[in-house]
This record gives structure tokens, C-alpha cells and sequence, in this order.
């Protein structure tokens, strides 16, 4: 809970002062019976006109502070509702960047959107009705039942009664919308989770004409989501009209038995006409307090799924060195790794080293942990068993800025971002030139680009799936790095293209290259070629010494030579 009101701590003055509008609206608006009964019982009793008129225009001066007040407390809050939730999505979104695959496989990313959208929305509009009722409502409720004391009537009973029939009421209401609010909100998850799906599979429910049966799943999840929020808003709307019943029994109630009173003399006539309208705030601040709590469900669970985000442990933590020496190694020794909760380990026993001035390279079937290696690299995910040492220190030693400014990485499946190819390449070197940024193209053979200012649209949808390799490489070779890894980025580049960016990497011969890939002609130079196969490096060397020797490798040699009709 410490997390969720941390941003609230630079905003204390600005509650402070919407506390000091409340005190200044309550105060008014509690003397305005007050005013109406001297009218009656003194102006008009008296037909002191002068009396009534100068009572009326105080009347209206508290009227206008009251008004003058309660802009403040609108224009205020909004802006501390709305800088809190600046600032939490801030810190939502800044935690999430921290995690690994570890965590994003405990909470979904689609459920992640709608914590940082969606719940903080909730969380951000309890928070105004809190500044402009909740704290409102005790102010006015306790000093209109303090003045209907003062008045010294014999009809105090009514009030409570109303108290406790408007508590039976909402009481009945809470219990019944309570389960359905963290409904809703998991069904907008399952909505978010589904739209994505559709969205990115839209080329393959087409293919497969799965148009309907897309449909209709999509439409069962909605028609749920619409039936969770119908039975909520009935079960909530419902509460206004039997406020209303309430609210007029009591001023039934109230000119009932006080007719009797005021016909005996005991009760002056504007001392009951102050009554109703004390008790009528009451029953008006019973109402802010209990449309509050009917809301405050939603702000616990809204509450609790960010939180959730927030107090999520990092699998992958900082460690505490902060210099890596130029010219360095890597290795592998022994390393393991299972993913959680699986009983299957993906890497067995990986042992190898990466050195300056050498490229090796890794290849083998789909699904044999050629990827999670470099996320291991990457610190993305640490072994189950072993050590990957860096100059001969674990690498979960050293800051992970640290480690990874030192390791320059181009994902198999192109990323680009929004924005134009310019803002694409400054992520490889955020204060690069454009003449820096025009060799990178160059390197990659880019070009398919007219100018740097040319618009990348989300996702890179605007350049074919080879155009966004070459991008992506592009960006990984804008600056010097000391390990460069490559997973099985050049896929979709035709081999004399690939010829080329391959012999461009020469220019990075002082570092070095890691290349995975399960195209022989993309690593049959390389100086060492790691073969593995479920998860085991089953033989190492280089490519005339493994075609001979390892008949997996071999295997694969065979297959593409008879597919490419070339000799390798």
C-alpha cells in the first residue's frame, strides 16, 4: 500500500488546501438553515422586512463562498488526481521495464495494460470523489447533527432511524456487487488479451477463414463483460430512488411530529423548517459516504492489481559493479536452465567461451535453447545452475546498464518502433550523427531508404519482413561494441545480401560476434560452430572439422546443399 500513496507525499500542501476549501464550504452551507429559520421566526414572525432582507443578502454571501470554495476544490483535486496518476503510471511503467520473461509470464501483458490504463482510471476518479465528497460528507454530516441538537427538538429518533435504514440498504447492495467488481475487471483483462491475439493473428485467421469462429468468441466474452456491468449498475442505480423514498418518509416524518409540536408552541416554526433541512444534509452526507463505499470495491481491487505490479520481485536484480574493462570474455561454465515451474531443463551443461577478435557461432533445431542463450547473455533470464562469467566475475555482478551497454543484440523476430528510421537508429546510439547513422545503413544494406526522416509505421507494417531485418541490424551496428549477437536475424535476406552485411561485420573485428542461425552458409566461416541439439552442445569446431565428425551437423549440411543445389 506504501507504493500506491508515495505519490500523494509531494502533494500534501495541495490536500491541505482542498481540506481548507471543505472547512469553508461546510461552514457556509451549515449556516444557511441557521438564516432561514431567523427568517421565519424573526423577519417574518416580526414583518421586519429590513431583518429579512439583510439575513437574505448574508444568505447569499455564504452562497457565493460556498460556490467560490467549490471551485477550488474542483480545480484543485483535479490536478492532484491527475498528478497522481501521472506519476503512478510512471512508476508502473517503470517497474515493468524491470521485468524479466519470469514476471511477464506471472502477470500477462494485456493485464498489464490494463492495470496501467484501466485500474489507475479507476483509481484516479476514486481519488477525486474522496477530495470532493468523502472528506466533505463528515464535515457536513457531523455539524448538521450538532445544529439539529442545537435546535432542541423532540424528533432527533427520525434521523436515526433514517441512519439505520440507509445502512440496511447499502449493506444489501455491497454484498451483492462485491464478487462482480474483480469480474469486470478480469473480463477487461480476457478482452485486452483477445483483442491483441486478433489483431497480430489477422493474416492467419483470414488464411484459415476463422472469421466467425473469432467472432463469435470475441462476442461471448463481450456479451459477459456486458451482462457483469448490467447487473452492477442495476444493483447500484437502484440505490437512487430508494434514497429518495428514504429522503421524503423522513420530511413526511419530520412535518408529521412536528406539526404537533409547532400547534403546542414547543417548536417554533422556522426552527423545524432548519430541522428538515439539517436532516436532509445528513441524509445528503450518509449519501457521499455510502456512494463511496459502494465505489470502494473497485478501488481495493484496482488497488490490489497494481500494487500486485508494484511488489512483484525481480528474478533478475542489479548487482554492483559498475566498470567493465575493454577487450572482454564471456563464458559459459556449466550452465543450466529450466523455465519456472517446468520439470524439463531447456540447456544442459553449456560450456563455452566468447573472445575478442573471433566469431562463433550456434546452430541447431528449433526448440534447442539457441535463443535462451543469448537471453541468458542479456541477463533477460539467469541459470537454474552454473555461471556465466564475465573477465572471470558471474556476470550478475555487474549493473545490468553496465552489462548490457557493453552488448549490442539483434532479436530473430525485427522490432522497430513507431516514428521515422532515424528515431529507430538513435536507440543503437542516442547521440549518434547522421553520417554515423548512414554507415549503419550502408553496413546493413539498407537501401530501400530515401532519407533518414522517412516514417517507420508501428511495427515496421511500412517495410517487408527482409527490409525490416536489415533495419534492425542497422540499428544493432550504430555504434562499438564489445559482443555483438546476432539470433537468427538474417532469415529473411536473400544469401547475396547476407554475403555482404556479413562481410561488413569485418569492420567490428576487434569484437566479438555470436550468430545464431540455422542457415549453413550464414556460419559456415565462423571461427568456432557450436552444434546443439535438445538443449546439449553435442560437438564444437569448425565447419570442414564438424561435416566430417558430428552427423547432426552433417545432416543439416546435406538437407541445405540439396535444397540450394550448391556445394558448401
Amino acid at each position: 500500500m506504501n507504493n500506491l500513496l508515495k505519490p500523494l507525499k509531494n502533494k500534501i500542501h495541495s490536500i491541505a488546501l482542498i481540506f481548507l476549501f471543505l472547512i469553508i464550504q461546510a461552514v457556509c452551507d451549515l449556516s444557511l438553515p441557521s438564516y432561514t429559520a431567523d427568517i421565519v421566526n424573526i423577519g417574518i414572525q416580526n414583518t421586519n422586512f429590513q431583518y429579512i432582507i439583510n439575513t437574505g443578502l448574508m444568505m447569499l454571501l455564504m452562497v457565493l463562498v460556498s460556490a467560490l470554495s467549490t471551485v477550488g476544490v474542483s480545480f484543485v483535486s483535479s490536478r492532484v488526481s491527475s498528478g497522481y496518476a501521472k506519476d503512478l503510471r510512471k512508476i508502473v511503467y517503470k517497474k515493468v521495464l524491470k521485468f524479466s520473461n519470469h514476471e511477464l509470464n506471472e502477470i500477462s501483458r494485456s493485464s498489464l495494460i490494463t492495470r496501467s490504463t484501466n485500474d489507475i482510471n479507476q483509481i484516479q476518479n476514486i481519488l477525486v470523489m474522496m477530495f470532493t465528497t468523502i472528506l466533505f460528507a463528515p464535515l457536513l454530516g457531523i455539524g448538521s447533527i450538532i445544529k439539529t441538537f442545537e435546535l432542541k427538538t423532540n424528533l432527533s429518533w427520525i434521523i436515526i432511524v433514517t441512519f439505520i435504514a440507509v445502512i440496511i440498504t447499502f449493506l444489501v447492495v455491497i454484498i451483492r456487487v462485491l464478487p462482480y467488481y474483480k469480474l469486470m475487471q478480469e473480463t477487461v483483462d480476457k478482452i485486452n488479451r483477445i483483442s491483441r491475439e486478433i489483431l497480430i493473428g489477422i493474416p492467419v485467421i483470414k488464411a484459415f477463414v476463422r472469421q466467425d469462429y473469432e467472432e463469435n468468441k470475441f462476442q461471448k466474452l463481450n456479451q459477459k463483460f456486458l451482462d457483469v456491468n448490467l447487473y452492477l449498475f442495476r444493483n447500484i442505480l437502484i440505490l437512487i430512488p430508494f434514497m429518495i423514498l428514504i429522503l421524503n418518509m423522513m420530511i413526511v416524518l419530520i412535518l408529521y411530529f412536528g406539526a404537533y409540536d409547532a400547534l403546542s408552541g414547543s417548536v417554533l416554526t422556522g426552527d423545524i423548517i432548519a430541522f428538515i433541512q439539517y436532516s436532509t444534509q445528513i441524509v445528503a452526507s450518509f449519501l457521499m459516504i455510502g456512494g463511496f463505499i459502494i465505489n470502494l470495491p473497485r478501488i481495493i481491487i484496482s488497488g490490489r492489481r497494481i500494487n500486485e505490479v508494484l511488489d512483484m520481485p525481480l528474478a533478475i536484480t542489479d548487482g554492483k559493479i559498475e566498470d567493465i574493462k575493454s577487450n572482454a570474455s564471456i563464458e559459459f561454465k556449466n550452465v543450466y536452465y529450466k523455465y519456472p515451474e517446468s520439470e524439463k531443463e531447456i540447456l544442459k551443461d553449456i560450456n563455452f567461451r566468447l573472445e575478442p577478435k573471433k566469431t562463433t557461432a550456434i546452430i541447431g533445431g528449433t526448440g534447442s535453447g539457441k535463443t535462451t542463450i543469448l537471453n541468458l547473455l542479456l541477463r533477460l533470464q539467469d541459470p537454474s545452475s552454473g555461471e556465466i562469467l564475465l573477465n572471470g566475475t558471474n556476470i550478475k555482478e555487474f549493473k545490468l546498464k553496465t552489462l548490457r551497454e557493453k552488448i549490442s543484440f539483434t532479436p530473430q523476430k525485427a522490432i522497430l518502433f513507431h516514428g521515422t528510421v532515424k528515431s529507430n537508429l538513435l536507440m543503437g546510439k542516442k547521440d549518434a550523427t547522421e553520417d554515423e547513422m548512414i554507415e549503419a545503413l550502408k553496413l546493413a544494406q539498407v537501401d530501400f531508404v530515401d532519407d533518414l526522416s522517412q516514417e517507420v509505421s508501428q511495427g515496421g507494417s511500412n517495410f517487408s519482413g527482409g527490409q525490416k531485418q536489415r533495419l534492425s541490424i542497422a540499428r544493432a551496428l550504430m555504434d562499438k561494441y564489445d559482443f555483438y549477437l546476432f539470433d537468427d536475424c538474417f532469415s529473411a535476406l536473400d544469401m547475396n545480401t547476407e554475403s555482404k552485411v556479413k562481410n561488413n561485420l569485418k569492420k567490428f573485428k576487434n569484437s566479438s560476434l555470436l550468430i545464431v542461425s540455422q542457415r549453413i552458409s550464414t556460419i559456415i566461416d565462423a571461427d568456432e560452430i557450436i552444434v546443439i541439439d535438445n538443449g546439449q552442445i553435442i560437438d564444437k569446431g569448425i565447419h570442414s572439422e564438424l561435416i566430417k565428425r558430428c552427423k547432426i551437423y552433417k545432416e543439416i549440411v546435406d538437407t541445405q546443399i540439396d535444397k540450394m543445389g550448391v556445394n558448401l
